[in-house]
């Protein structure tokens, strides 16, 4: 009898201390046994069970489920696991994952139901879900960004597109440009206080940015300070702000630069020595730029990962929540892959090293995979040839945007580009693409790919032929100078 009493004695010391829920349920849905934590859970007594069903207490779109699962558990005497919702006592959902063992040869077929509350979990899995659709979504924002950037060539156009990606992505921000002169000054007293360039200050309830100057007026970003939420948030925006910050400064060099030689200008033809200048300085921004990328956002992204690799090794974390950050850190692979894609398109890579041919035998590779249409590339007579690093650089760009212009708009399957030397460096291009009316290829022609793609030609002493006509595809012929290169 004694040992019957102990035994019977850490029986209940177990089920009153256990963290599950453990029931013994019958086939008509009769709770015969339960746990204390059961009754904590749904607000009732001992004395309800008799006439209590449980399955009214589970969430209303689960409960036909799962009375359906209880009667196949009986059925096939086969043990089921499953996760699903309830309404607690104080009407609150709550995650339940339950595991359900019959007994067999049973009076009323006897389960064995052992429940455990995951509610905190779940709500971890989808804040780890909503925290990775968030890092997605700011990812793609900072690469469209970028590559809008690339055809940016007025200020105003730089302050619409910085406002739109802030009004898109921070939802209400109410973003706004302020031009900090005598006459605003009286509206925005706070901005009294000298603003590091590129950097979030707080003052009362909004966030200023201070993004350029130009004619000793500050030009500063103001948003509403209560729309930052995340840490990943304020990261974003101070990453935007960068690239913001730098092609402020390049257009205001350019706007200095083009007042100084307005007076120069008689001719509607810009002069060759002034393209090739700007597309040197173009050349030499995106050089700082990839650096300045590689050295500051890339390392932090590589960093982040680290951590988080170290983290998943930890064998504390729950493997559900191990899976989470598994997606997480692909995710921060996928965002180190683009970065460094980036500073590739903004330095190319094998360029300098090992040259203009294999330069572009690694881009049209690169492009090809994500492109649609097919790409032949051939060299004639080229073995001998000796560019210099702005030829080189030019012909790159060049190819770059008749990529561009064929993945846009061409609706090409096949492309063909050829380099050979005779009396000039000639580059043939052509596509089975739709073509364009012939009329468009006036010098005062509106394709913003082409016309750029002209006056980088010309900037290199160049001459550049068009053939094309609706639905017949468009074929480009340019000639360079040797001599001089």
């Amino acid at each position: 009898m004694e040992k019957t009493s102990n035994l019977q004695w850490i029986f209940e010391t177990i089920t009153n201390h256990t963290l599950d829920i453990i029931a013994i349920i019958d086939q008509n849905r009769k709770v015969r046994f339960t746990t204390p934590l059961f009754f904590e859970l749904f607000g009732v007594s001992p004395e309800d069970l008799p006439k209590l069903d449980p399955f009214d207490r589970v969430h209303p779109d689960d409960r036909e489920w799962l009375m359906g699962r209880h009667r196949r558990v009986i059925a096939t005497g086969q043990k089921s696991s499953s996760e699903y919702r309830v309404i607690d006592k104080d009407g609150e959902i709550r995650h339940l994952e339950c595991k359900t063992t019959p007994i067999p040869d049973t009076e009323d077929n006897l389960t064995v139901v052992a429940i455990r509350d995951i509610t905190e979990r779940k709500k971890m899995e989808n804040e780890l879900q909503q925290r990775k659709n968030r890092y997605e979504v700011l990812q793609k924002s900072l690469k469209s960004f970028s590559q809008d950037l690339q055809v940016v060539m007025k200020l105003a156009d730089l302050e619409e597109r910085l406002l739109k990606e802030v009004r898109t992505i921070i939802t209400g921000s109410e973003p706004e440009m302020i031009i900090l002169n005598q006459e605003t000054k009286s509206r925005f007293p706070e901005l009294e206080l000298s603003l590091p360039m590129g950097k979030m200050e707080q003052v009362g309830n909004k966030i200023f940015i201070k993004v350029g100057e130009r004619k000793g007026s500050p030009y500063i970003l103001s948003l509403d300070g209560s729309s930052i939420h995340e840490t990943m948030d304020s990261i974003w925006l101070e990453t935007l702000v960068c690239y913001t910050v730098m092609v402020f400064e390049n257009l205001h060099v350019i706007e200095n630069l083009m007042n100084q030689l307005e007076a120069a200008l008689q001719s509607n033809e810009t002069p060759q020595w002034v393209l090739r200048l700007l597309f040197n300085l173009q050349e030499q921004q995106r050089l700082n730029l990839s650096s300045d990328l590689h050295d500051t956002v890339l390392q932090e992204q590589i960093d982040l990962y680290r951590r988080l690799e170290a983290l998943l090794h930890r064998n504390e974390i729950d493997q559900g929540i191990k899976n989470q950050l598994k997606g997480i850190e692909q995710g921060l692979l996928d965002t180190i892959h683009q970065i460094r894609m980036t500073c590739n398109e903004l330095r190319p890579p094998l360029l300098r090293e090992l040259g203009l041919e294999r330069a572009l035998e690694n881009l049209f590779e690169h492009t090809q995979v994500s492109s649609t249409f097919k790409i032949a590339f051939h060299t004639e007579n080229t073995a001998s040839l000796s560019l210099n690093e702005e030829l080189t650089i030019g012909i790159y760009r060049i190819v770059q945007e008749l990529l561009n212009n064929a993945a846009k708009h061409s609706k090409a399957s096949m492309l063909h580009f050829k380099i050979r030397k005779q009396d000039t460096l000639r580059l043939e291009y052509s596509d089975d693409g739709v073509g364009f009316e012939a009329l468009k290829l006036s010098p005062s022609f509106t394709n913003m790919g082409l016309s750029s793609m002209r006056q980088r030609v010309q900037s290199l002493n160049g001459r550049i032929e068009f053939y094309t006509h609706p639905n017949r595809g468009l074929k480009v012929m340019i000639d360079f100078p040797i001599m001089g290169f």
